[in-house]
């Protein structure tokens, strides 16, 4: 029974022995994730930080904020459970505060090849920082616990805490995208001149009293637009796109002058006797349209808005004709004789309607409103028919009567007739007309008897036979 129980309860100590082991290294398994780091709430902010960086798959809580070795196995230890103690009695500020900074060897353990890789947000060589020693997480402090108004890239300014601040010559417009070496040749700081014409090799044409000084026209934002007053020769219009080089070519600047025919070369078919002198006519805006002085011919009505072309082709201006049947060809069935003085019917508004004089056949009434092919539709003017039978065909009930139209009917229309119909007894008193012209007129108007209605000189018998 001895035997037996002692082995009972050696059997007992070996599996609680087990037990402890493997709970331990399950606790420890445990606490090393980053989610048990998050179970406590003053974690929240470097947890999800964590998550939302380039870190989060390479890289856990341990291993940058745990130092290899048994050492650092034990001094994590020690840490955690000065944590747990804070957390428990509330004992800790907010935001907590990094107690052990991340040593090298834990970025290097990733990032190997560190002292070779340039940097291409500045200016700043690894390999001599870290062989000075300088810890990682000098300048990238907030590569990984990071607020959103934070930036993750190294700002500029930061360098400011361990190198010299640029002062003496501002890093502003261009110059602040340069690296150190493109001024600082060979690594040589102390001396370097802040002149611009120390670095920038002034051109050959360049004005001669502004080779030095260049801050008086340039910018660091860049040479070009330089800020030069141009009072002489002042840049409206299209000079005020042009580019410098436009007008100063060679970067050549003194002398340049400033007549538009030294620039711009006057066209073979231009004027003849105009050759200087071009803001008579043209402006800074462009060539055309020109300010030219069109008095002796007015540009009026459908003159107004052609272009120049279409009455000087090819570019010719000088001994153009203003005749109008010079560019206007006369219609073959115009009036014969009519081929000049087109002013005398037509007008610049355009040729129809014409002004011509109608006075041998006045157009009045509902001849007034016609359009002239109308009448004309043949295209013939001179020498046609004015009667009225010559235009409009006389119904079949005018059989027998005369062709002149006028002695009935009027210019304002066929009806009413002003036919004066002569008397006809008790048909027509007092010269009013009860019966319709159809009741006596049934076929034509050019005959009509009594017999026509009535058979017998009885008054009022409707025909009847007594």
């Amino acid at each position: 029974m001895n035997r037996g129980c002692g082995f009972t309860l050696a059997t007992l100590a070996g599996i609680g022995l087990v037990a402890l082991i493997a709970g331990g290294a399950a606790f420890q398994w445990v606490n090393e994730q980053p989610w048990f780091c998050n179970s406590c709430h003053e974690m929240g902010f470097h947890y999800e930080s964590w998550q939302a960086s380039t870190h989060a798959e390479p890289a856990e809580c341990l291993d940058c904020h745990a130092s290899p070795g048994l050492a650092g196995f034990i001094e994590e230890k020690a840490r955690g459970a000065e944590q747990l103690v804070a957390h428990v009695t509330g004992n800790y500020p907010v935001p907590i505060q990094i107690l052990v900074r991340v040593r090298n060897e834990q970025c290097l353990a990733c990032h190997a090849d560190a002292s070779s890789l340039p940097d291409t947000t500045v200016d700043a060589r690894h390999d001599v920082h870290l062989a000075a020693q300088i810890a990682c997480v000098e300048c990238h402090s907030r590569i990984v616990h990071n607020r959103p108004d934070q930036p993750r890239v190294l700002p500029l300014v930061q360098c400011d805490g361990c190198h010299q601040k640029h002062t003496a010559f501002p890093m502003i417009g261009v110059h602040a995208t340069l690296t150190c070496s493109t001024c600082h040749v060979g690594g040589a700081y102390e001396g370097t001149p802040a002149r611009c014409e120390s670095c920038h090799q002034v051109p050959a044409g360049h004005i001669e009293p502004f080779k030095t000084n260049c801050g008086a026209c340039h910018a660091a934002s860049g040479w070009k637009p330089a800020r030069t007053d141009h009072g002489t020769f002042l840049l409206v219009g299209r000079h005020a796109e042009a580019a410098c080089e436009g007008c100063h070519s060679g970067d050549r600047f003194e002398g340049t002058p400033t007549l538009c025919e030294s620039c711009h070369q006057v066209p073979a078919q231009h004027i003849p006797g105009i050759t200087s002198g071009c803001g008579g006519c043209h402006t800074p805006e462009g060539w055309r349209p020109a300010n030219f002085d069109h008095s002796f011919f007015p540009l009026q009505g459908k003159h107004e808005p052609l272009a120049c072309a279409q009455c000087h082709p090819d570019g010719r201006y000088a001994g153009t004709p203003k005749l109008c049947e010079n560019c206007h060809t006369t219609p073959a069935d115009h009036p014969v004789g009519k081929l000049s003085n087109c002013a005398a019917c037509h007008s610049p508004a355009g040729w129809v309607p014409a002004n011509f004089s109608h006075s041998r056949f006045p157009l009045t009434g509902a001849h007034r409103s016609l359009a002239c092919t109308s009448c004309h539709s043949s295209g013939v003017f001179r020498g046609l028919a004015s009667s009225c039978a010559a235009c409009h065909s006389a119904p079949s009930t005018h059989a027998g009567l005369s062709t002149n139209c006028a002695g009935c009917h009027s210019t304002s229309g066929f009806l009413p007739s002003t036919f004066g119909h002569p008397q006809v007894g008790e048909h027509v008193p007092n010269g009013e007309h009860p019966l319709a012209c159809r009741d006596c007129h049934a076929s034509t108007f050019a005959e009509a008897t009594c017999t026509t209605c009535h058979s017998s000189n009885n008054p009022g018998d409707g025909g009847g036979d007594d």
